[in-house]
């Protein structure tokens, strides 16, 4: 949690609390479950109880008081992560602890609020649950996404969402990119965002080149604002020749080579160039 982010694609992050549960295949290597252990904490799993952030509501109370200097310098509202370490809609939370959350959220009107979430199906529940019906016209929501299977059931239900409750817009998280997954058109004119990124740690599954060009190219079609954040650990060898890495792991799957180079080494750059789209 801090008012300055590492993550390409935000300014800040804010977490009431830490602690989740894994619900799919994009779980399986967690950064946020490794990170934690590193502490020997145990807030993970079913039934194990999440650790409340005392210092959260201060800190988004800060960073929405200091709107004012940020949008001088910046030219636009601050963005702010909620939950980069949890989920905002994690059915096992108290859900005294989502209201006090979700309070802060609407009355923190100058910051541009990005919400991911891996619960679609229980949003909608966990606001009425707390008598809420309408949605913040400055925060927007995102569903992680990782395969076409998680698309196909996932993407409509947030579309049918963003219509009920009057989300202004509404993205995908596709880090980490387990495969191939294509768009349909009618989810291309709904969407506002989307983030693309391979995985990194040591198990790190390898995001195929093809898959990113796919989902580059079809934003580009539809005008979609896109956002490469990272290869991760693997890297297609075309992308960085083998020079100075011949002696690094390396997968060949067809049509291209894969190095294990480490994320940094990795970088960002597709095709020569960096993307990096933001919803309006």
């Amino acid at each position: 949690m801090s008012e300055h982010s590492a993550i390409e694609w935000t300014d800040a992050t804010v977490n009431f609390w830490w602690g989740c549960t894994k619900v799919g295949p994009g779980c399986d290597h967690c950064y946020a479950e490794t990170w934690s252990k590193r502490t020997g904490e145990n807030i993970w799993g079913v039934g194990v109880p999440r650790r409340k952030i005392k210092g959260a509501t201060a800190l988004i109370y800060k960073l929405e008081n200091g709107y004012s200097w940020f949008y001088a310098d910046n030219d636009r509202r601050r963005r702010v992560f909620i939950q980069s370490m949890s989920d905002l809609f994690d059915v096992e939370v108290p859900i005294e602890w989502f209201a006090e959350g979700w309070g802060c959220i609407k009355v923190c009107s100058h910051l541009g609020i990005q919400i991911v979430t891996k619960r679609i199906s229980v949003v909608e529940k966990r606001l009425a649950a707390i008598g809420e019906t309408t949605w913040p016209q400055h925060a927007g929501l995102i569903i992680s996404v990782v395969n076409q299977a998680e698309a196909d059931r996932d993407i409509p239900r947030l579309i049918e969402l963003k219509r009920k409750l009057g989300i202004p817009w509404i993205g995908l998280s596709m880090e980490p990119l387990l495969g191939d997954v294509i768009l349909k058109p009618e989810w291309l004119a709904e969407l506002g965002w989307v983030i693309v990124g391979g995985e990194s740690g040591k198990n790190a599954r390898i995001m195929q080149l093809e898959w990113l060009r796919s989902l580059r190219d079809q934003c580009a079609a539809a005008g979609v604002p896109f956002l490469f954040k990272q290869y991760g650990e693997w890297i297609a060898a075309t992308q960085i020749g083998f020079h100075g890495h011949e002696h690094r792991p390396r997968v060949d799957i067809a049509p291209q080579s894969y190095m294990r180079v480490g994320k940094k080494v990795a970088g960002r750059h597709l095709d020569g160039f960096t993307h990096d789209g933001f919803p309006a």
